[in-house]
């Protein structure tokens, strides 16, 4: 049984779903005077969390099933400044799944300006809270997801997907 709190599969946009809006707080605010990039995965994680619940992973899944997802990988790439008062939108897609990990991908953008500010991308993994260990979702749950990924990927998928790090040459110890 998928999560009373799930978009029904015929309610699933095109595109991303919004998951959480906000208002840049003043404590967020740093001696830059802008937002602290630690407020940029606070943000995130609010996201998340909602997204969870869209996609039927929620609390109610994790009260009626004992089982849970846990992020294993994340990134997170800062793309324009966000200053006090800015109102901001977190836009999620969910990009694949399989019968243990979730791939999702968070854009958040200034509702003043429709520009997207950063983006986040994580990898979940299906997690049984008894044994601490991943754990295979059941049928209609990967079904779910499938499907529900589908959905999105129809409009194009958005830009960022599988950013890496690409600094300078890391120093090496070794001459």
């Amino acid at each position: 049984m998928i999560s009373a709190d799930a978009i029904p599969l015929d309610q699933v946009p095109q595109g991303p779903v919004t998951s959480f809006r906000c208002r840049v707080e003043d404590s967020w605010i740093d001696f830059n005077d802008h937002m602290n990039a630690m407020y940029y995965g606070i943000i995130v994680y609010r996201g998340q969390s909602k997204f969870s619940a869209l996609i039927g992973m929620g609390g109610d899944y994790v009260d009626r099933t004992g089982l849970g997802k846990v992020v294993v990988q994340s990134s997170l790439s800062y793309e324009r400044e966000v200053r006090r008062a800015d109102e901001l939108e977190i836009r999620s897609w969910l990009l694949g799944s399989d019968e243990k990990r979730i791939h999702v991908l968070h854009e958040v953008f200034s509702r003043d300006t429709q520009r997207r500010v950063a983006v986040s991308e994580q990898l979940d993994l299906h997690f049984d809270l008894a044994s601490r260990r991943s754990s295979p979702m059941s049928a209609e749950q990967r079904h779910y997801l499938t499907e529900f990924g589908r959905i999105q990927a129809a409009a194009g998928l958005p830009d960022g997907i599988g950013r890496t790090v690409r600094g300078p040459q890391a120093h090496s110890s070794l001459t």
